[in-house]
């Protein structure tokens, strides 16, 4: 089996699974409800021509689908998280905090209210390292 590369339908539904399979990420994300978009940026000098998203339905605890986002689901994600490839790998890979990335503007919530999600920081914190565990291929040149 071939490990999924970075924000492909692939990762998105790995990703979903592994949230299901997580009790502590169950435990502290029981009050979030909404969708989230995750964008990564274009930048074709690490092999992402375009940009790409994966949409993530978060209920209670609950990972009820994961894909790789087209342009209707910006519409539909309550939230939007968006980042450079170079950002996203840095959260990904333990060494960029996703609290810090958002604090220094790395990391922006491009729809969705900050405050809304203040609460759920801890089920944050819990989704980036679910995503940080899964086997992850980046594009040849990262």
């Amino acid at each position: 089996m071939t490990t999924p590369e970075i924000f492909t339908h692939p990762w998105a539904q790995d990703f979903c699974q592994a949230l299901n399979a997580n009790e502590r990420y169950r435990r502290v994300a029981r009050t979030w409800e909404g969708a989230l978009l995750l964008v990564m940026e274009a930048d074709p000098t690490r092999g992402i021509p375009t940009e790409r998203a994966v949409y993530l339905d978060l209920h209670h605890g609950e990972c009820r689908g994961a894909r790789a986002a087209g342009p209707e689901d910006a519409d539909a994600a309550p939230y939007v998280l968006t980042a450079t490839p170079a950002v996203w790998k840095a959260i990904l890979q333990g060494e960029l905090p996703p609290i810090a990335a958002i604090l220094r503007g790395k990391l922006r919530l491009t729809k969705g209210n900050m405050m809304a999600l203040v609460p759920h920081v801890r089920a944050a914190q819990e989704l980036v390292a679910t995503a940080a565990r899964l086997p992850t291929r980046f594009p040849p040149g990262w």
